[in-house]
This record gives C-alpha cells, sequence and structure tokens, in this order.
C-alpha cells in the first residue's frame, strides 16, 4: 500500500512538472509572438513617418530606412534563433568570447580615436563627434552597435559575481573599472550622449544585483549633481566668443528651458521640433499634413523622427508609441526575471535598459527637456547602425525566451 502510495505521489508530482513545463513553454511562445507583433507594427508606423517626413527635402532616405529596416529584421531573425537553430545565446557567456568581444570593442574604439587624431577621412568630423566610420559610401557608428557588446560584457560580469557570491563593493568596483574602460574611449571621440547611454544602462542592470537600491542612488545622485553643477557652470561661463559647439548647445538648452529663448544657432532645431509637437495638439493635424518637413527642421528623418510623428498624430499617437514601448520593455523584463541562467537574466535586463531609457532620451531631447545627445529614437530614426544594434538586442531577447 505504501508503495503504491510512493508511486502515485511520483506520478502526480511528474505531471505537475510537465504541465508547468507546458504552461512555461505556452507563456514563452505568446510572449515572443507579442514582441514580434509589437515589433513589426512599430518598424510598419517607423516607415509610415519615414514616407511623410523625407518625401519632401530627401526623398532617397525613403528607400534607405526601408532597407535598413529590412536589415533589422534579418538580424532579429538569425539572432533569434527563429524555425532554424542558428545561434544560442549561452554561447556569448563563454568566457573566451567575452574576452574577444571586450578586446574587439576596445581596439575598434583606439582606431577611432586614432584616426581622429590623424585626421584620416575614413573617420569624419560630423556634429562635433568623430563617433562614425565611412567607408565606400557606407557609413557606420561603431559605439552605437557596441553598445550590445558592452550589455554582454557586464552580463557576463554581473552573473560570475552572482555566481561567485561576490561582495557589494567588489561588483562595484569590477563594474565601474569596465564601464570606465569603455566609456573614456568613447569620450575621446566627443561623444557625450552616447556615453551617458551607456551609464544608464550599467545603472539598469546594478538594479538587478544585490547590491542595495540605497547605495546605487547614493552613487548616483552625486554624479547626478555634479553634471547639473557643471551645467550651471556651462551656462555661467560661456559667451559666444571662443565657445565649443557643445558649450553652446548646452546653454542653448537652459535657456530654452527656463527661458523660452533657443539659440538660432545652436537651439533651432529644438525649437522647430517643439513648434511641430505643439502645433499637432491632441490629434495632430493628419497623416502628411506636417509643415515642418518642408526644410523647418533640418534633418527630421534623424534624432527628431518623433517631431513628425508628434506633428501629424498629436498627443494620442506619441502616447500609443510610449505604450507600445513600454510593453516590449516590461515583456523583455519578464523574460530577464524568468531566464534559466543569470547571464540570461542580466542580458535581458541590461537590453531592456538600453531600449526604453534610448526612447526617453530622444523624446525628451525632442521637446526640449534634456540637452540634444544625438541618441536615435528605436527603430524610427533614420541610420542602419542603429537599426542593427536593435535587431541584435531584440534577436537576444527572442533567443532567451526560446530556452
Amino acid at each position: 500500500m505504501e508503495i503504491n502510495n510512493q508511486s502515485i505521489y511520483h506520478e502526480r508530482n511528474q505531471l505537475d512538472k510537465e504541465k508547468s513545463i507546458k504552461e512555461e513553454s505556452i507563456r514563452k511562445r505568446r510572449r515572443r509572438i507579442a514582441i514580434l507583433g509589437i515589433v513589426m507594427l512599430l518598424g510598419m508606423l517607423s516607415m509610415i513617418n519615414m514616407i511623410s517626413a523625407s518625401f519632401f527635402m530627401k526623398p532617397g532616405n525613403i528607400k534607405k530606412h526601408f532597407i535598413y529596416l529590412i536589415i533589422f529584421f534579418i538580424t532579429y531573425l538569425i539572432v533569434g534563433n527563429f524555425k532554424v537553430k542558428t545561434f544560442n545565446y549561452t554561447f556569448l557567456n563563454k568566457k573566451r568570447i567575452n574576452s574577444l568581444i571586450f578586446l574587439g570593442s576596445i581596439m575598434v574604439l583606439v582606431f577611432m580615436y586614432v584616426a581622429s587624431l590623424l585626421k584620416l577621412p575614413i573617420v569624419p568630423y560630423v556634429n562635433g563627434a568623430y563617433g562614425w566610420i565611412s567607408f565606400g559610401g557606407i557609413t557606420i557608428q561603431p559605439a552605437e552597435i557596441i553598445k550590445i557588446a558592452f550589455i554582454i560584457i557586464m552580463a557576463n560580469l554581473l552573473s560570475r559575481c552572482e555566481e561567485e557570491n561576490c561582495g557589494q563593493s567588489e561588483i562595484i568596483v569590477q563594474s565601474t573599472i569596465t564601464f570606465t574602460i569603455l566609456f573614456s574611449l568613447i569620450m575621446l571621440q566627443k561623444d557625450l550622449g552616447t556615453g551617458i547611454h551607456y551609464f544608464t544602462i550599467l545603472i539598469f542592470m546594478l538594479f538587478m544585483t544585490k547590491i542595495k537600491k540605497s547605495l546605487i542612488l547614493k552613487t548616483v545622485i552625486p554624479i547626478m549633481s555634479v553634471g547639473i553643477l557643471g551645467l550651471y557652470l556651462v551656462y555661467k561661463h560661456a559667451s559666444e566668443e571662443g565657445a565649443g559647439y557643445k558649450i553652446m548647445r548646452i546653454k542653448s538648452y537652459v535657456d530654452g528651458l527656463f527661458y523660452g529663448s533657443y539659440s538660432e544657432q545652436y537651439g533651432y532645431q529644438v525649437k522647430q521640433s517643439i513648434y511641430a509637437f505643439g502645433s499637432g495638439g491632441i490629434f495632430g493635424k493628419g497623416y502628411a499634413n506636417g509643415v515642418q518637413k518642408y526644410s523647418y527642421l533640418p534633418e527630421i528623418h534623424t534624432d527628431f523622427a518623433m517631431a513628425t510623428f508628434g506633428e501629424e498624430f498629436g498627443i494620442v499617437g506619441m502616447l500609443a508609441i510610449i505604450v507600445l514601448f513600454y510593453i516590449m520593455f516590461s515583456l523583455i523584463m519578464i523574460t530577464g526575471v524568468e531566464a534559466k541562467t543569470s547571464f540570461g537574466k542580466f542580458l535581458a535586463v541590461g537590453i531592456a535598459g538600453l531600449i526604453i531609457t534610448q526612447m526617453i532620451i530622444n523624446i525628451f531631447v525632442a521637446v526640449g527637456l534634456l540637452p540634444v545627445f544625438g541618441i536615435p529614437m528605436p527603430l524610427f530614426s533614420y541610420g542602419g547602425s542603429s537599426m542593427v544594434t536593435m535587431g541584435l538586442a531584440l534577436g537576444i531577447i527572442h533567443n532567451i525566451n526560446r530556452e
């Protein structure tokens, strides 16, 4: 009788386990489908927005943006391990692979700095920074793509610390050293915006460690205070004579934020972007009825792509985009929480941080709440590097969800 009871108990446990695995599999499949659906919807809206934004000034961008979207989806499908097992994210956690990724990232950034010193045409000076490699008509922004490398490196470091039960101070020291190396090389390119984005990604990932949240805040608040003080000093001492491009942009940002007075030379884009959002109102002017794209807002297809969308679809349209990104962010965070490995957890959280902070920074810049950092809107801004980065990021998430 006792043996039969044990047998029944064992079979029941086995059935419960199989049921739990099946339910988890269904949840993950639904999550994959939901993320894919959101991505396809955002891609469609992105293409519609680019057609409206570029048909007057740069109609050639419409074709290129479509090609970039195709590249994004191909990257997403390959890395996401759709149908065929072409890639497994755990491969990135191998010590040798991680070391190669770190070393390769450093070498690329060092090359860009050396090339900028030598004034080589392959690394042009664009918008106050040496952040691009240009050859054969193709332009790549390495620091944008290396964001994925940075997340992989930090995920490996933090998961190893979790497995080895490292102390809080050890986690902070190791992550700070790794971050500082890449951040310093990016700053040598004079790309402050990308460097700040790396910092926000790191903070996101640290919140998932055993470090006390109060300790992270005690670290972040002084850094933010120094940044605010720096803004004040720049604003107080900046003048038109001898001041650098970035300094004058910051001065224009403070003038615009507190006094509504934007410099025609350094704050013109932000001023016109705010006009676009303001004139859009609640429901917008209607698709293709925006006026800022008629040479009023230069480069509207890049970092200010949402100005066209806000003007034509209004607050309602912008809220719809924000909700879609928030749902995607939530699904990615759940993916991290349910990941089978600590590496997968930190990888997913880092990617969630990358996407949500990039969206927030871009929109805040477009409405004048942050200085112009040159951070693209995920999936919406024109540019191949950003599309490849998003393809890699979401592909990895899909891969983790197939685990």
